[in-house]
């Protein structure tokens, strides 16, 4: 699974690599079910995580585990730890996937698309669009609308998104926040996405330890001493 993702990746860094004015390349297919089983092994994966820490943190704590408190609460941070740093691996990965996709988007322009490519309708009705102006053609191209000059072949705008494009061919985007809606990323105390004035949210104090942050609309509790968000207090 790992080895195919590369091998999309790679062929995507490629495509944005390639010249100015580069004929545009037919649609690859989209990959749903195997990003689903990604964010599913991960989730896994953290599950897996968190079930071998409470049950080792439990034997430890056993009458006659001969662990020392000390030796316990080293054990919980390397756990800690270990969730720390594949939750930021995770977050890189999204993070990066979403600067392909800009840069992807951002490459449009320029592109050469022959009038002959399979990527040109004539049919601008069947999407709600208007039909195209005089030397011009449209053309679906990384799961958005263009308009091509007819003389030059090449990608002159870029359509805005309406809810009522189809979305089959869009190139998958990041993944998702996790199923809890926690962020898998660290927010720092500093952060601008902090909340400082909760009580103007009509939030209660938080929890001694804690505090609040706005994370993709959503208000979640943190934990002060790990900075990883621990709960969803308000939905998005």
């Amino acid at each position: 699974m790992t080895r195919m993702l590369r091998t999309i990746i790679a062929l995507s860094l490629c495509a944005i690599a390639a010249p100015a004015f580069a004929q545009v390349s037919e649609p690859l297919p989209r990959f749903d079910a195997l990003e689903q089983q990604q964010r599913m092994a991960e989730h896994r994966e953290l599950d897996n995580l968190e079930a071998n820490r409470q049950r080792d943190l439990a034997r430890a704590a056993l009458p006659n585990s001969g662990v020392s408190e000390a030796e316990r609460a080293r054990l919980g941070m390397q756990y800690d730890r270990a969730r720390e740093a594949r939750l930021l691996e995770i977050e890189r990965d999204r993070r990066r996937l979403q600067r392909e996709r800009d840069l992807a988007n951002a490459a449009l322009l320029n592109t050469r698309v022959p009038p002959n490519s399979s990527l040109v309708f004539t049919d601008p009705a069947r999407y709600i669009l208007p039909p195209a102006p005089p030397g011009k053609y449209y053309a679906r191209v990384e799961g958005r609308f263009v308009l091509v000059d007819a003389t030059s072949q090449l990608v002159t705008s870029i359509l805005p998104v309406q809810p009522t494009d189809p979305t089959a061919d869009v190139p998958a985007g990041p993944p998702p926040l996790t199923d809890n809606g926690l962020p898998v990323r660290r927010i720092a105390p500093t952060s601008a996405s902090v909340v400082r004035d909760f009580r103007a949210l009509s939030l209660p104090a938080p929890p001694i330890g804690q505090y609040y942050a706005n994370v993709e609309g959503r208000i979640v509790l943190v934990d002060s001493r790990t900075e990883m968000a621990i709960k969803v207090v308000t939905p998005g």
